[in-house]
């Protein structure tokens, strides 16, 4: 009666697995891919129960497609082992309900029936489990290439619009959303190569939560000795915006993961050579970054961005060198300088910061203005003066 109409145990199974974690939410297509993967092992354990033989190959192949099948609709391999358990149980309760009143049949059942029915089920588990395994596995490898030649087109060939639109969209990204690189600095194993790579999976996938990004939109990659992520932005907002906001989620990300020393934030950009421009920005961040500082700390490219225009103009360059250079035979001077911005410019706290006296750092502060022929009291001279002094701690 069951391998006539074996519709009764797939209901009750198809039944039983929608209360399971990883069934629940799925779509309307994949529950009936479900059902028909019911159906089909069902009849297969009928078919092999009256022939006493395997499934053949083609039966196995069909078996198998749907393994491979569950990777790819999220369904979790926990979840797709416990529906085996459930349905073996399903099969059983039918059998007992059927032979409840017949002792003969219901010895059989536990005797002959019973041992073969786990047999089956457990070999028919690990034949699905080794696919998804296989699926993923591949999925991963694909994955792993695809980001790889991303990588090579943002470094090596900007200009291949084409190769970065599809390697892109082939990844599941917009290639046309704009993007915030972030270079960081990270502790990692120095054991082998599959330590140093699942190490940087875990801290991928935590910075995706802090980062406000889905994980598999969170491009990574390892540049120069440094972890690169690309952090997706919100289409529309304006790059102050985005710098305020990603500076709010890179400390938060800094103090929660232990092996992040320091994080360079360049600023959003988009496109191939965007991606690249935004990375040389959040590591030349790092670079600038005072290294007498804690190492656990986030620069930003936006706080040194006059800095480096500065540095690409090779005039501006060089008057901006030239202003210490007049200060340079009397060395206290710089130093006083130095002080006098750290400290924001308070003349009483920029004196006992020295270790001198408030007349003493008049006068300093005088000299210099003498020497530049410059004013301490104006914005330009100290926009002028601030930036130079930073270029020469960079320059040393």
């Amino acid at each position: 009666m069951l391998v006539a109409n074996p519709s009764a145990v797939t209901e009750r199974t198809y039944e039983m697995l929608t209360n399971v974690e990883g069934y629940k939410t799925l779509t309307p297509s994949v529950r009936q891919d479900i059902e028909a993967s019911i159906d089909l092992t069902t009849g297969l354990w009928f078919q092999s129960l009256l022939t006493g033989e395997p499934p053949s190959s083609e039966d196995m192949e069909r078996f198998q497609e749907f393994g491979r099948r569950r990777f790819h609709q999220r369904v979790p391999l926990q979840s797709v082992l416990r529906a085996f358990r459930l349905g073996s149980r399903a099969i059983w309760r039918m059998y007992i309900e059927l032979g409840e009143n017949d002792g003969p049949l219901v010895n059989e059942l536990l005797v002959s029936i019973l041992p073969y029915l786990f047999d089956y089920f457990d070999v028919m588990a690990e034949n699905i489990a080794q696919n998804y395994l296989e699926e993923q596995y591949r999925q991963a490898r694909w994955r792993e290439a695809l980001r790889h030649q991303l990588y090579s087109i943002v470094f090596h060939s900007p200009e291949d619009h084409k190769g970065f639109r599809e390697t892109a969209e082939a990844l599941g990204l917009d290639s046309t959303a704009p993007r915030v690189a972030l270079a960081v600095d990270v502790d990692l194993p120095t054991s082998s190569l599959f330590d140093r790579e699942r190490e940087l999976d875990r801290i991928t996938l935590a910075s995706a939560r802090h980062l406000c990004a889905v994980p598999d939109d969170l491009v990574r990659a390892w540049h120069h000795g440094r972890m690169v992520l690309w952090a997706p932005c919100t289409r529309g907002d304006s790059i102050n915006r985005t710098d305020r906001q990603m500076t709010e989620r890179a400390n938060a990300l800094v103090s929660a993961i232990p092996e992040l020393r320091a994080i360079g934030v360049g600023l959003m950009n988009e496109g191939a050579s965007g991606w690249a421009t935004s990375v040389d920005e959040a590591v030349r961040a790092l670079d600038f970054s005072p290294k007498h500082r804690s190492q656990r700390q986030v620069a930003m490219y936006s706080s040194i961005v006059l800095e480096e225009s500065a540095r690409h103009a090779s005039n501006a360059l060089r008057y901006l060198v030239s202003l210490l250079e007049q200060l340079s035979n009397e060395p206290e001077l710089v130093a006083t300088l130095q002080t006098y911005f750290e400290q924001g410019q308070r003349r009483g706290q920029s004196a006992a910061a020295l270790g001198i006296h408030p007349n003493t750092l008049n006068y300093r502060l005088e000299r210099i203005e003498a020497l530049l022929g410059a004013s301490l009291d104006d914005v330009s001279w100290i926009a002028r003066l601030d930036i130079a002094l930073k270029l020469r701690r960079v320059m040393k």
